[in-house]
């Protein structure tokens, strides 16, 4: 008997630690995973760098910085010297420092390797206008309208009525400056030009709504107010000129435009903000 209990006892102990070794094979440690393998990055190209030097320069540009716009535009012209924009680019830098010469040469360049190339017969054209020669000015600025995928062209229309209104040609000037309008109903130069214009001529109320739309298109410009406010205290409307030279100080209280609309404010002994 003892030897049967004996045997049961040992099959059980058997049958467990087999059961606990099958289970621990089962649940053998996976192999760890292989390390991540390192980020290579990726160097850009050379026209990649020529771009991001281009985007530096233009932004200088735009800031006035023209050394530095320079600096960072012949850095993108050496990478990729066959790119048309980067002259245009340089070209226009030159023309803001004043060296016209130095701009008519990359400016050519760019229209040589493009001869469509819109911006840069405009820049040409506001070159030769610095350079007094109003007829050559007068036919880049028709070359860069020439182009129909001319993404711009109511800068060009302004350029046109700028040099007709130089040229004494009033009725001319105001037709570009619908143009200029009609192609961008958001460029503000040419609404600010066509109601100087107007008032010049003594169409103040045709004036004045054009100074109100330009308001209702963009409240935070300060010349509509300054001029309207300007407009009615010449005709005598009193608070209504004070009120919008106040706004338009208010704008931006730093600018040329603010010392002008204090003085009109001084003069009526009027609290200037």
């Amino acid at each position: 008997m003892k030897r049967i209990v004996s045997l049961v006892v040992t099959a059980i102990l058997l049958t467990s630690c087999m059961s606990l070794w099958g289970n621990s094979k089962e649940k053998t440690e996976q192999p760890p995973p292989p390390p991540p393998q390192p980020v290579v990055e990726k160097k850009p190209t050379k026209k990649e760098k020529a771009e991001g030097y281009y985007q530096i320069g233009i932004a200088y540009l735009e800031l006035g910085e023209i050394p530095l716009a320079l600096n960072y535009l012949f850095k993108a012209k050496k990478l990729t010297p066959d790119d048309p924009k980067i002259y245009n680019a340089i070209g226009l830098a030159f023309i803001k420092r004043g060296d016209l010469d130095k701009a008519e040469r990359f400016l050519r360049k760019a229209i040589s390797m493009k001869p469509d190339f819109s911006e840069a017969w405009l820049n040409l054209g506001i070159l030769y206008e610095e350079k007094g020669n109003l007829s050559k000015a007068r036919e880049f600025y028709l070359k860069a309208l020439s182009n129909p995928l001319y993404l711009t062209p109511e800068v060009a229309y302004y350029r046109l009525a700028l040099l007709d209104e130089k040229e004494g040609n009033t009725e001319k000037a105001k037709k570009e400056l619908i143009f200029a309008i009609r192609n961008n109903v958001d460029f503000v130069p040419a609404y600010l030009k066509l109601a100087e214009l107007l008032q010049k001529e003594g169409n103040i109320e045709k004036a004045k709504e054009i100074y109100y739309q330009l308001i209702e298109l963009h409240p935070n410009i300060q010349e509509p107010y300054c001029n309207l406010g300007k407009i009615y205290l010449h005709e005598g409307k009193k608070e209504q000129g004070i009120r919008l030279l106040k706004k338009c100080i208010k704008l931006k209280p730093a600018s040329p435009l603010s010392a002008e609309a204090r003085r009109e404010l001084e003069e009526l002994n009027e609290n200037v903000p």
